[in-house]
């Protein structure tokens, strides 16, 4: 499945239902677009919006219990540990100067929808891929200068903007690696055609 994507579709959308519950808009408060194109060109589609958009993947460090030896009849198959990963997100209120103070009240709703709603699985976003079972949003606190930086790495002047972290996004494959049978005593010993690859 197209994990980003598809988790990052539900989350927009989920948020413009309840901005549109708030206000009464009947178009979308939230974009989840680039702020400028990759030749500098302003987004039209993002004028008057808040603007959501990616501006890094990092790797998740969490201490794992997991066994990558799946029992299977009389031998075990080894797959691949799973990995998590970091989103960290933009929301940028991109509103002209006559609007500016609108944008300021979408920001607000943003992070007023956040903090109602920290976290998401199935229970409260049912169209999440089945693999995940919890993900989180967590408030992000950048300094000017970092601010600056990723303001300028988009390719536009500051507007502002509130930062989220979507924590432990999972990627695991079902694709078995090797097979394990046991060996006496209840431990696991690898294959002899398993442990002659590389």
């Amino acid at each position: 499945m197209d994990t980003i994507r598809q988790t990052l579709k539900v989350i927009h959308q989920l948020i413009n239902e309840y901005l549109r519950n708030i206000d009464g808009r009947s178009d979308d408060w939230v974009a989840l677009t680039n702020i400028v194109g990759h030749d500098g060109s302003i987004n039209d589609s993002a004028k008057d919006k808040v603007v959501m958009t990616v501006y890094n993947i990092t790797k998740e460090t969490v201490i794992s219990t997991y066994t990558p030896a799946k029992p299977g009849g009389e031998s075990f198959a080894i797959v691949q540990p799973p990995i998590y990963i970091d989103v960290h997100l933009m929301f940028m209120a991109n509103f002209s100067a006559q609007t500016y103070s609108d944008g300021l009240g979408a920001i607000s709703r943003v992070i007023s929808y956040f903090q109602q709603n920290p976290w998401f699985s199935q229970a409260n976003a049912p169209d999440l891929g089945a693999d995940i079972e919890k993900i989180t949003m967590e408030l992000e606190s950048l300094g000017p200068v970092e601010v600056n930086y990723i303001m300028g790495m988009l390719g536009t002047k500051y507007l502002p903007a509130v930062f989220y972290k979507l924590r432990m996004l999972p990627f695991a494959a079902p694709a078995m690696q090797s097979r394990t049978y046991p060996a006496k005593g209840g431990s696991i010993a690898e294959s002899p055609d398993a442990a002659a690859r590389p």
